[in-house]
């Protein structure tokens, strides 16, 4: 019978995407990588890395890879995938810098162990995993860091208020994944956190305002 109004719609399938958009040849190797839902967290957390990883599992035409992330788009923004949150460790990382460091934080879902988080440092180069999947913090850095000097910790979430509501999967809080990368070469400006790979996505946090100068009045100088 046809649905009633109030019932969610049914979900759509991976097949019946791929067929949607005429790719029907890419099922297998996607759908051995999840389902429609998992591939929609992937790109709303970051289309640079999910077009990265369609290339690695083997889809090696760049029109295509364009074409699933472009129909998915479409799927996701009419409802179709279902309440899709994007996954935190893949979103793009944000990162500041000092003369002598740099200064990276990636969301990582609450509550992960820190046993569930993998970081190494190379001289040129970083990689952190997460439950050992590849986050959007991996790639040839764009300067030189010093690994020994390198250093990373979780910062916890603080405690989520109890809500009047519940919260929605997009909503809720997250921890952080803060790394600080010593330079190899204090004083050097980077243009970018990354030089290549998923973190190319990464996001430069803009530095605070610097406060207002005070301009005291005549009565103040008198």
């Amino acid at each position: 019978g046809a649905a009633r109004p109030d019932m969610p719609s049914e979900s759509l399938a991976l097949g019946s995407f791929l067929k949607e958009e005429d790719l029907v040849h890419l099922h297998d190797v996607l759908e051995s990588h999840g389902g429609l839902a998992e591939l929609a967290s992937m790109l709303s957390a970051n289309r640079v890395l999910f077009l990265a990883r369609l290339k690695e599992w083997g889809v090696s035409r760049l029109v295509e890879r364009q074409r699933v992330a472009n129909g998915l788009a479409r799927a996701i923004k009419a409802g179709r995938v279902g309440t899709v949150a994007a996954t935190p460790h893949l979103a793009p990382c944000t990162w500041t810098q000092t003369d002598d460091c740099l200064v990276a934080r990636l969301a990582i879902p609450a509550g992960t162990p820190s046993s569930a988080v993998a970081v190494s440092f190379e001289v040129n180069a970083m990689d952190i995993r997460v439950h050992g999947e590849a986050s959007s913090m991996c790639g040839r850095l764009h300067g030189v860091v010093k690994p020994s000097d390198c250093t990373w910790e979780l910062e916890r979430a603080p405690p989520a208020e109890p809500a009047m509501f519940e919260l929605r999967a997009d909503q809720q809080p997250h921890d952080e994944v803060v790394v600080t990368l010593a330079k190899g070469k204090a004083g050097a400006e980077w243009g970018g956190l990354f030089a290549s790979g998923v973190g190319m996505s990464s996001k430069r946090e803009k530095p605070p305002p610097p406060p207002a100068q005070h301009v005291p009045t005549k009565e103040e100088v008198a």
